[in-house]
């Protein structure tokens, strides 16, 4: 059995736990980036990653990116409505292979050592440590990061498993002819109105598109009902899915603890995923580059240090989130009682389209979509709660 100490762990190595790993190392913190699958993985994602998540980072993504995507084929119900584009860019499209992989290349590079195919089995405090077991190894470290999405075992570790609530999405990776990929060149799909306060969704990869449909919980049951009504929309064939997986999308409650003792999450582990889209790629990313410093300030003898890490989430992330949980409710409104209205009220709404296409580049922010409602702010307020 191998027993190494380390002055912090960092478990699951996507774009949270890579960016927090690199972060750590940079700043010369001995790290270690502990992943339960063997790197290159499959990851269930749709694999967008909007303009704005791209630019949190400092070096550049362009050798995992395979399409560039600057607009969108709108569809209701499941038929086809209409295409919107957009002058510049809106999102990059990847697979989590490629691109986490990417991303924990880079950790190493700067220092931290990476451990994949284990998966952590015990997390236990251990003489003013943390104790990780992870196969047959053991490691020790006084800081855990948790990392490890919305099924992780840190959360749980450390008493903070119930921190939000779910959305589900499935998804289905389609292997389509070159004649129908060339179709979605620079285009992605949204579909709106079939399942309410969720859309459905057809993001192109080099050699496939990923279809998919998400929402809330209760409607799992007809989410591959829904999928296929898609398909069909869109004319791809079912015969050519060669894989389809489900995954729940974690948003965080307002106010609940995402640091205790010796650790702290960040990511999905943290429920911090836009309520609206289901995207947490840029909240990943900007919870990951949070957690360093505090990190670093709790190696270093701050007491509060890891609770700094929380207040710096709520003051510069939850913001814009208790944004999107309001938007969500006001989605779910929306698409149950008025749909027609609706999808008129944004697909078909030219400046609703292009404030959406600012929001994802990073020129705009939920905030400020809340801003512009002037004496009327106070009912997002009231629908983030």
């Amino acid at each position: 059995m191998k027993s190494t100490k380390y002055d912090v762990i960092v478990v699951g190595a996507g774009p949270a736990g890579a960016v927090t790993a690199r972060g750590l190392a940079v700043a010369g913190v001995k790290t270690l980036l502990v992943e339960k699958e063997k790197l290159p993985r499959y990851k269930t994602c749709a694999g967008g990653i909007n303009v704005r998540a791209a630019n949190l980072l400092d070096f550049d993504i362009a050798p995992v990116v395979e399409r560039v995507i600057s607009g969108a084929r709108f569809s209701y119900k499941s038929r086809y409505r209409l295409t919107r584009r957009y002058p510049q860019p809106t999102t990059y499209m990847v697979t989590r292979q490629r691109f986490d992989s990417l991303l924990a290349g880079r950790a190493q590079e700067a220092g931290a050592e990476l451990v994949d195919g284990r998966k952590i089995t015990r997390v236990e405090p251990d003489d003013g440590m943390v104790r990780v077991t992870a196969g047959g190894d053991v490691f020790t470290a006084s800081v855990i990061v948790g990392a490890d999405g919305v099924n992780g075992t840190v959360a749980t570790s450390l008493g903070l498993k119930d921190g939000f609530y779910c959305n589900l999405g499935l998804e289905a990776e389609v292997y389509a002819d070159e004649k129908t990929l060339a179709r979605w060149e620079d285009l992605m799909g949204l579909d709106l109105g079939t399942i309410p306060g969720g859309y459905g969704w057809v993001f192109p990869k080099g050699d496939h598109l990923s279809v998919g449909i998400g929402g809330p919980m209760r409607f799992a049951k007809k989410l591959e009902i829904w999928l296929k009504g898609l398909l069909k929309c869109y004319n791809l064939d079912e015969s050519h899915i060669r894989l389809m997986r489900g995954a729940r999308l974690p948003v965080r409650k307002k106010g609940s603890p995402i640091a205790a003792g010796r650790g702290l999450l960040v990511g999905d582990a943290a429920g911090l995923t836009d309520a609206v889209s289901g995207e947490g790629i840029y909240y990943a990313i900007k919870s990951g580059q949070i957690a360093v410093p505090a990190v670093v300030g709790f190696l270093g003898g701050e007491r509060d240090g890891l609770a700094a890490y929380q207040r710096a989430v709520d003051a510069e992330m939850m913001p814009e989130l208790d944004v999107t949980r309001a938007l969500a409710k006001i989605f779910t409104w929306f698409t149950t009682g008025t749909p027609p209205l609706f999808f008129k009220l944004t697909a078909e709404n030219e400046r609703v389209w292009r404030a959406f296409c600012r929001i994802i580049r990073g020129e705009k922010s939920y905030l400020s979509v809340k801003e512009e409602l002037g004496p009327f702010r106070f009912i997002f307020d009231l629908l983030a709660r």
